[in-house]
């Protein structure tokens, strides 16, 4: 993750508030209501209320202050360029049967991303392993109740799955789908057989 960009706006629904209130795409959100929104999620519960004040910066680079009232579940009509306004989690694992490692050279580039993003498995069931969460991150998880998460267990006991994905803190597993219970929220995990 690395620091928060406006998100950049690719589209404005057809007779969404949005629109009526002049955005356009290239447009760019700064802040909902004082605060940068980090993602998808942020937006959506930044979204969720009445009242709103929303920081944007125009395609001339112009600023502008919007305030609107609307009902708590209105959406505004927006779509952006990505869902994630501060970057992505790239997976620190080194697994030998990763198949982004196995993609040709000459693919796309988004074929070779990483990921290891919990907000990519919440938003689109993307899978994870777990292994590169800091507290903070598990503290919204938890405070945001994001659930289902998708999870790439591959073994449970802790040597074995840190030789797997070549990773000390894969051997947590147990513990990190203990504290998803815990927590009351849940999560999926496929069930894949090794030779």
């Amino acid at each position: 993750m690395g620091r928060i960009q406006p998100a950049r706006i690719t589209r404005v629904l057809a007779g969404s508030i949005a629109e009526e209130l002049g955005f356009e795409a290239g447009d760019r959100l700064v802040a909902i209501n004082g605060v940068p929104p980090r993602d998808l999620i942020d937006y959506q519960f930044a979204i969720a209320t009445e009242d709103l004040v929303l920081d944007v910066v125009d395609a001339a680079g112009e600023n502008h202050q919007v305030e609107l009232e609307k009902d708590w579940d209105d959406d505004l009509g927006l779509e952006f360029e990505t869902a994630l306004f501060d970057g992505l989690i790239q997976c620190a694992n080194a697994c030998p049967f990763c198949f982004i490692d196995q993609q040709p050279p000459e693919t796309r580039a988004t074929l070779h991303l990483k990921d290891d993003d919990y907000r990519l498995s919440f938003l689109y069931g993307s899978y994870l392993t777990l292994t590169n969460l800091p507290a903070a991150e598990w503290e919204r998880i938890a405070r945001l109740r994001l659930s289902p998460l998708y999870v790439s267990v591959h073994a449970t006991e802790p040597e074995v799955r840190s030789r797997l994905l070549k990773n000390e803190r894969a051997g947590q597993i147990l513990e990190h789908l203990r504290w998803f219970q815990a927590q009351g929220l849940t999560n999926s995990c496929p069930s894949c057989c090794l030779p």
